[in-house]
């Protein structure tokens, strides 16, 4: 066992939000031991942030980061196959992370900050929903497993300044297009 190429010092929730969606839920409650809800071309949006908060620091580079993720079930004219979710999903994470001295060796401690700590706030709150939805209507529903290599950048752009605060990334991609497993 080895450490991470980066270590997450700190998670906060700013906002939990789960919340059953009458319009969409099943008409009866599922059982939870035949029945699994799968976010299969469910809409997930997801929003990004990251700012260096120490580049100094005698460990390493410190990196503030934020993930939100949000499936609001909105009606899409444009997309009549489109599923919903029977539950309305806000919330949002923020987190501290570290990229010790000597990992800029495997990437840029930016890119491995940002796609290694967005992981682990998605982790937060998958964990998060699933223990706030076991006990609702329609039963535990669990996010499903997916990667941020998408938040790889160039490396011309990795060079961040001092002065810039943070870097945000939004994206919309249904379930089946954002689950690629890790």
């Amino acid at each position: 066992m080895k450490p991470a190429p980066i270590q997450l010092l700190q998670v906060m929730f700013r906002r939990v939000s789960v919340e059953w969606d009458e319009r969409h839920a099943p008409a009866e409650p599922p059982n939870p031991f035949t029945t699994v809800f799968t976010f299969d071309g469910v809409d997930i949006s997801t929003e990004f942030s990251i700012g260096v908060l120490d580049a100094e620091d005698e460990r390493g580079r410190m990196f503030g980061i934020g993930l939100r993720v949000l499936v609001d079930n909105a009606e899409a004219v444009d997309d009549p196959d489109r599923k919903f979710s029977p539950y309305l999903i806000d919330v949002e994470a923020r987190g501290m992370v570290l990229v010790p001295n000597g990992a800029e060796t495997l990437a840029p401690a930016q890119e491995l900050a940002a796609v290694n700590g967005a992981s682990l706030l998605w982790s937060a709150i998958r964990e998060q929903v699933l223990s706030v939805s076991s006990r609702m209507l329609a039963g535990p529903v669990m996010l499903p497993t997916v990667h941020f290599h998408d938040l790889k950048q160039q490396e011309e752009s990795l060079k961040v300044a001092p002065q810039e605060k943070s870097k945000r990334a939004r994206s919309k991609k249904t379930a089946s297009e954002s689950g690629k497993a890790d």
